[in-house]
């Protein structure tokens, strides 16, 4: 099972939309609240959720772009 973080965005991030139909880029901006899982170990993209919106952003940016602001849930 893996646990879901809650991180603040501290510097913007350019995600992509999953939706297959629409591949359009989304920026989350600094101070964004996002979630995602917490292997964040392996380089590529990772599932987020901002604003309800599943999104794709690079591994990396979470991990130099964020700060965890809760304790992992269970997801």
């Amino acid at each position: 099972m893996s646990l879901m973080l809650h991180l603040r965005v501290t510097s913007e991030i350019l995600a992509v939309a999953s939706r297959p139909t629409n591949h359009s880029f989304v920026t989350i901006p600094t101070g964004s609240m996002i979630e995602t899982s917490d292997d964040l170990a392996e380089p590529g993209l990772r599932w987020v959720t901002f604003e309800g919106k599943d999104l794709l952003a690079f591994t990396r940016d979470i991990r130099e772009r964020t700060e965890k602001v809760k304790t992992a849930t269970a997801g």
